[in-house]
């Protein structure tokens, strides 16, 4: 076996990554044989508390540089996408698969569509968007007060996979596709296969699908085809409606309308294209179900463990709800601030992205170490946020840490640290967004329901697709006791 520390720089010298501590490999292989893709967080996790905030592994010959010190962290978040990109396998495996928008644009076309796709994030919008949040949210309350009549255990993550694809399909598309009562359609189980397919190929070792395809390759080809019909459709529907009601673009009914109407500040004949708007549809199918669904169940998860917790929910619920049952503004559920702090919380225990993959655009150094262009790197971005010198008690959960003012006494707490929405130019557009779903939904289980494990020996695992999933989280709702 190989070390990296074939080389030991002098103190205070520029360092190539080569010099850099971190696990021994094997030649050729490099650590590859110690990585498991649905583990890969909490294996350069691991190796960040013996190697340090800087270090380097191997994938096959390639170094790559693990990075979880703030300073250099937020630097890398700040300098996107001028000085660091994503990593260009991820924009070419997009491209390959016929879809691309803000998530996986880089350069020029990054800021204009960004630029575009931000007029559709607007409070306005999302206010618009708020009735129908509240009917999926009920129903919701109405399929866990069943299971809650059974005694029936709940796949919580299933039943909230259901819900943020019903909200995100509402506030897309104005579409309600009612998954909580329907149980299944044929376009979510396909995106599912879509961004499966995605993270298999951007954790294999070498592009084996451009020479052979196995059958999850096949299956992968026909869904892009059935979701790129199906989404291209509706674009096109909603552009059709458009152009026979101008007056729509003024008050858009869904985020699809507003990008459709988006104009360009700097020259208002620029627009998203039909094959833009389809990649960040896409892009914001992905975020609204996958990282959304994962946050509020590990919420759940904390809710369960901590009975505490849920007392102290439901005291604010009944003081600022009243007689209502759901905050009826997106306003409304922002002046829930204990449930926002628990969703904070849970944020910053279980990021759904706790790993960050770039590359630098040209050679440059990033503190102490120099990188050549192209150079890759992995941000740790939940490990920065479970440091000490980030927060006090970093690794419990207290949801008060996020509640102003804070006591004198409360210790060490840097926000720049809690970075599960990314930071800086490219901070996910959909952050209000998300919060407004924990809300709303931490809210009815608050006001309905109590939450506790089915085997609270049975451990909560953390699986890393395309987000970090909880795996094995069974609950079981009862009758909220007054």
């Amino acid at each position: 076996m190989e070390n990296v520390r074939a080389e030991v720089a002098p103190a205070g010298a520029v360092r190539h990554l080569s010099t850099l501590p971190g696990p021994r490999r094997l030649p050729l292989l490099g650590n590859l044989l110690e990585i498991r893709p649905t583990q890969l967080h909490l294996t350069l996790e691991g190796w960040s508390r013996t190697y340090g905030d800087l270090y380097t592994f191997w994938l096959g010959r390639t170094p790559v540089l693990v990075v979880s010190r703030i300073d250099l962290v937020q630097r890398l978040l700040r300098e996107r996408p001028k000085e660091f990109r994503r990593w260009s396998p991820l924009q070419e495996l997009i491209e390959e698969l016929g879809f691309g928008g803000v998530f996986s644009a880089e350069g020029d076309s990054w800021a204009r569509q960004r630029r575009l796709v931000m007029g559709a994030f607007t409070a306005g919008q999302l206010r618009e968007s708020h009735g129908m949040i509240s009917t999926i949210t009920r129903r919701l309350r109405e399929r866990w007060r069943a299971s809650a009549a059974r005694g029936a255990p709940v796949d919580a993550r299933q039943d909230l996979a259901r819900y943020t694809v019903d909200v995100t399909s509402a506030v897309a598309f104005g579409l309600d596709m009612n998954l909580i009562e329907r149980g299944t359609d044929p376009l979510s189980h396909q995106l599912d296969t879509v961004f499966a397919g995605l993270n298999r190929r951007l954790m294999a070792p070498f592009p084996y699908w451009r020479h052979v395809k196995l059958p999850a390759d096949r299956a992968l080809d026909q869904a892009i085809v059935e979701v790129r019909r199906r989404m291209l459709d509706i674009i096109q529907t909603a552009r059709a409606e458009l152009d026979r009601d101008p007056a729509r673009a003024a008050a858009p009914r869904s985020l699809l309308e507003a990008m459709l109407a988006a104009r360009d500040a700097d020259d208002p004949k620029v627009r998203l294209s039909d094959q833009e708007v389809l990649g960040n549809v896409l892009t914001l199918m992905l975020a609204g179900e996958d990282t959304t669904a994962d946050t509020m169940a590990w919420m759940l998860h904390f809710m369960a463990l901590r009975p505490d917790v849920q007392a102290r929910m439901r005291a604010e619920v009944d003081a600022e709800l009243g007689d209502t049952d759901l905050p009826e503004s997106p306003e409304l559920a922002q002046r829930l601030r204990y449930i926002g702090a628990v969703a904070q919380e849970t944020l910053r225990l279980k990021s759904a992205a706790p790993i960050l993959f770039l590359e630098a655009c040209a050679d440059t150094a990033l503190g102490p170490v120099q990188l050549g262009a192209g150079a890759r790197m992995i941000l740790l971005t939940r490990q920065v946020g479970l440091k000490e010198e980030s927060f006090h008690d970093a690794t419990s959960f207290l949801p008060e840490r996020w509640l102003t003012p804070r006591p004198a006494d409360a210790g060490k707490h840097d926000p720049r640290a809690a970075l599960a929405f990314g930071s800086g130019p490219r901070v996910c557009p959909g952050r209000a967004l998300s919060l407004v779903e924990s809300a709303m939904v931490g809210a009815m289980v608050a006001r309905d329901l109590d939450v506790s494990l089915v085997d609270p020996g049975r451990p909560v695992k953390e699986l890393l697709g395309f987000t970090m999933k909880p795996e094995g989280l069974v609950v079981r709702f009862t009758p909220r006791r007054r």
